[in-house]
């Protein structure tokens, strides 16, 4: 079975759990097995200088060039270890599952490009139909402007023009929550927030902690906290996104939010019908990439969980 998440429950999360959970997968027999392929070696020691060396080492799975959009990763074909790498990375658990519980104070669903913005959203309209109580709804979003293929893609789908990673945001929960215009709009330099009275409904196009690139998903869930809710340590976040981005995106949020505000942080991806509806097959490389992401976001929270 795929490895599951560092744990952070209401309350504030458990160094020693979350240290626990992190050296069993950066030294696990995936993990050893997917570096060995790459003529790597992860080598014993403690945690902290476990996960520096897989930092350094990921580097040899960088195929966005520091910069590039996800959409943009080189593709490099592995022949006949395809199948092997791929099932490796499984094992490694960069996806999530159903959520655990059956009401969250706050769901968070994170934005994209337009079909994973959408897949996201439908996913979680779907849960809500389903039972799962949330306190509010937001959806995160940045600046960023759409690229052409999203635009065609967002006229074809009836979504009109859409500016931004945000109003891409905003059309999907119009979509799928049957939502009118949003009743409220205040923002302020490089950020805007929406606001829908009706089930306490928003989305945010988050500022950039990092001018001149855009917002990324960090910003997001810290634009989150600073403009729509702060949560508490009595709080149940409930996270959406796909995989393979889960772990890495979990673990950012409970560095980001769970630890200074000591809620609890849950983590899902889309279900496979929604992965069937807005998905794409991923590249091996694609997927390599999101090894890198989420032994670099990993490493950021053992850091942070160890002060």
């Amino acid at each position: 079975m795929p490895f599951a998440l560092p744990p952070c429950e209401p309350g504030g999360t458990d160094p020693a759990d979350v240290a626990a959970s992190i050296h069993d997968w950066a030294t696990s027999p995936a993990m050893r097995g997917l570096v060995a392929h790459f003529a790597g070696e992860v080598a014993g020691g403690p945690t902290g200088e476990v996960l520096d060396r897989l930092a350094a080492f990921s580097a040899v799975w960088d195929f966005r060039a520091g910069t590039k959009e996800r959409f943009d990763t080189a593709r490099v074909g592995y022949g006949p270890l395809d199948d092997e790498l791929r099932a490796l990375i499984h094992e490694l658990g960069l996806g999530g599952t159903a959520p655990r519980h059956r009401r969250y104070d706050h769901v968070v669903i994170l934005g994209g490009g337009i079909r994973v913005t959408l897949g996201r959203v439908d996913y979680t309209a779907r849960l809500l139909r389903r039972g799962v109580e949330a306190g509010t709804v937001a959806g995160l979003g940045s600046l960023r402007h759409r690229d052409d293929r999203e635009h065609r893609e967002g006229i074809r789908l009836g979504l009109g023009e859409l500016e931004t990673e945000a109003d891409m945001m905003t059309a999907a929960l119009r979509r799928f929550l049957g939502l009118p215009e949003p009743a409220k709009t205040h923002g302020g330099d490089g950020w805007w927030h929406r606001q829908w009275p009706e089930g306490d409904v928003h989305v945010l196009a988050a500022a950039s902690t990092r001018p001149p690139l855009r917002a990324s998903t960090a910003c997001t869930l810290l634009g989150w906290a600073e403009h729509i809710h702060t949560p508490t340590g009595t709080d149940r976040v409930l996270l959406v996104t796909n995989d393979p981005y889960v772990r890495h995106q979990h673990c950012d949020a409970v560095r980001l939010l769970g630890r200074p505000y000591r809620c609890g942080i849950e983590t899902v991806g889309m279900d496979e019908l929604a992965t069937a509806e807005w998905g794409r097959p991923l590249a091996t490389t694609e997927l390599l990439q999101e090894v890198r992401s989420s032994i670099l976001a990993t490493r950021n929270l053992h850091t942070a969980t160890q002060k």
